[in-house]
């Protein structure tokens, strides 16, 4: 009965939760600040958790019940023909291409360096790489990783994805960027979608439409990196010398290649976007319950690395896809 009730106190915490965030951010939205509706459902779950006790089993079911099938309805919000959009070009194709896999190599090195798990270190990497927040959810159930540790991600990606949102169009102007390139870099960097669109608009029309299309390219990547996190989350073992077999793959990750599949080329648009719209709204009270395992021991015994692996590979990031714009333009 008290397990019941703990859980029923969670759930309910996280969707209001949910429904304050995306109030929230759609007033913030009329003052043209985007924090993102995710980013505050994570930042309210941290803070209510504090002064709502009993949450963290609430908290569970949803991470576990809920969190496949907002994945799987993400998938419907893919378009795998992105890479061939002409907006992009050979300069933001291959923008994308480096600065996603300075993510990867950079996170892997640093993280393995301070001694954090491969675990952590490929979410980190993905969320970097890809688009933030649904990337770092869609990885994490095949990774295996623990509520605690998917908490402190997302904390270092949203505030790094909150940096990079702010300084890139002042870096461009400061570097003479054209509208063109500071565009592609802005999709190519930038954590979450809207955030991007936000940025390139700042920067100029063009830069805008360019800075999205690159930005959606980015998240179309997920489609192979979801099953291949889901392969290495199998051979992972969780207790020494144990190994789990490849072939118990989740059942989100086959679903969530096929939604894409179905989005891409079958399904007419209007019914896969509202699916993606539904996926992207079950991500709120989602991200609310994962804002609950963002305690200060999880910060303290983990925090500061993922921090400083995030902070390397942001740099890094921004570097390479400058010079990769830079060279190529």
């Amino acid at each position: 009965m008290v397990i019941l009730m703990s859980k029923n106190v969670g759930i309910t915490t996280a969707i209001l939760i949910s429904i304050i965030a995306y109030l929230v951010n759609l007033f913030l939205s009329n003052w043209d600040i985007s924090l993102g509706s995710s980013t505050l459902a994570l930042i309210l779950g941290c803070m209510i958790a504090y002064y709502i006790p009993n949450t963290e089993e609430g908290g569970k079911w949803m991470i576990s019940m809920i969190m496949p099938i907002a994945i799987i309805l993400l998938g419907f919000g893919l378009n795998l023909t992105t890479f061939f959009a002409p907006e992009i070009g050979l300069t933001g194709f291959f923008t994308v291409f480096s600065t996603a896999l300075t993510s990867f190599i950079i996170c892997y090195f640093v993280g393995k360096y301070l001694n954090l798990d491969i675990e952590s270190t490929i979410a980190l990497g993905t969320g970097g790489a890809i688009c933030g927040n649904s990337a770092v959810v869609a990885v994490s159930p095949g990774l295996r990783l623990k509520e605690e540790r998917v908490a402190v991600v997302l904390a270092v990606i949203n505030l790094l994805g909150l940096i990079t949102f702010l300084i890139i169009p002042l870096l461009s102007s400061i570097l003479g960027l054209s509208e063109e390139q500071a565009g592609i870099w802005a999709g190519s960097v930038i954590h979450a979608v809207p955030q991007a669109v936000a940025a390139g608009e700042t920067i100029g029309g063009e830069a805008m439409v360019i800075a999205t299309a690159v930005k959606l390219s980015r998240v179309s990547l997920l489609v192979f990196i979801v099953p291949i996190c889901a392969l290495i989350g199998n051979n992972i073992s969780k207790e020494k010398g144990e190994y789990v077999k490849i072939g118990s793959i989740p059942y989100f990750v086959p679903g969530f290649v096929i939604a894409a599949i179905l989005s891409t080329w079958i399904l007419p648009t209007i019914i896969t976007d509202l699916l993606a719209i539904i996926g992207k709204y079950l991500l709120l009270p989602l991200l609310a319950s994962v804002g609950f395992f963002i305690t200060k021991e999880s910060m303290k015994d983990t925090g500061g690395a993922i921090l400083l692996v995030g902070v390397i590979a942001t740099l890094s990031m921004l570097i390479s896809s400058y010079l990769t714009i830079i060279i190529l333009s």
